[in-house]
């Protein structure tokens, strides 16, 4: 891997957008694409092609960061894609009404002795119900992005595959944890650590979805009234606040990105105008 190409895309992305070069961005998109009629859409339309040119470098940028290769995705999403069906066949609360107590509900899975536990091994049990969630959403909207390019997925495989890990990773924890056996307890507590940094994370991703539908009301507004410095502020905004929510583990749903692709900002598809 060219690691100064990717050197050269950080800096880019860091510097601020009027100051950019589009010319020398669009030269490192083709660099990593190969794709000619984009390149050519850029250079003939700067300013029309500027937030597609910012998104796919900072897509390329993402899989670059982590050392990978589109081989390697490929391969990733032939390990993740199974996985999680697998857990997914089998999800952690269930409730069920049980035969002999028709007005009682349990939760298949669930320890017996479960209030027993110390509450850090019940919260390996509490996150893992919101893990599970998370490993269905993302699958579901991987489902939607079949034709994608690996690129395109790549994001929501790896957060599909760190949940997928934790979640298996916690089950077993759980499952194996002998009361009174206190140095099975320290994964446990590590856990809790995990957690609440969990909980940071969905706080970060709660504001910027706060901040994304503030400013998808105001670009619409001002493209309604033909304000394009008020768009371009909002459009910033709204790339910062997509950033963010895929940086601290989020992802952007299809509903949103279809918003958004009627405001003029496309984070997903690959298809070119």
């Amino acid at each position: 891997m060219d690691n100064k190409l990717t050197q050269q895309i950080t800096d880019w992305l860091n510097t601020p957008r009027a100051q950019r070069d589009i010319n020398d961005g669009a030269m490192m998109l083709l660099r990593l694409n190969n794709n000619r009629f984009l390149y050519a859409n850029i250079l003939r339309r700067p300013d029309k092609f500027a937030d597609k040119l910012e998104y796919e470098l900072r897509k390329h940028l993402r899989i670059r960061l982590d050392n990978m290769t589109m081989a390697d995705v490929v391969r990733l999403e032939a390990h993740v894609i199974p996985a999680a069906e697998k857990t997914l066949a089998t999800p952690p609360a269930v409730i069920s009404t049980d035969d002999e107590l028709p007005e009682a509900k349990v939760a298949r899975g669930r320890r017996v002795d479960h209030d027993r536990l110390p509450a850090a091994v019940q919260a390996l049990w509490d996150n893992n119900l919101q893990l599970y969630k998370t490993i269905k959403n993302v699958f579901e909207q991987l489902k939607t992005m079949e034709r994608a390019e690996p690129c395109d997925r790549y994001e929501y495989l790896k957060i599909l595959d760190e949940a997928d890990k934790k979640y298996r990773a916690n089950l077993e924890r759980y499952d194996g944890f002998v009361i009174g056996n206190e140095p099975d307890a320290s994964p446990a507590v590590q856990d809790a650590t995990d957690n609440a940094t969990d909980d940071q994370a969905a706080r970060k991703i709660n504001a910027a979805r706060k901040t994304l539908s503030k400013y998808k009301k105001i670009l619409a507004k001002s493209l309604e009234q033909d304000n394009a410095e008020k768009a371009d502020t909002a459009k910033e905004k709204i790339l910062d606040s997509v950033a963010a929510i895929r940086n601290a583990g989020g992802i952007v749903g299809a509903a949103v990105t279809a918003e958004l692709l009627a405001l003029g900002i496309n984070i997903n598809d690959d298809a070119q105008a």
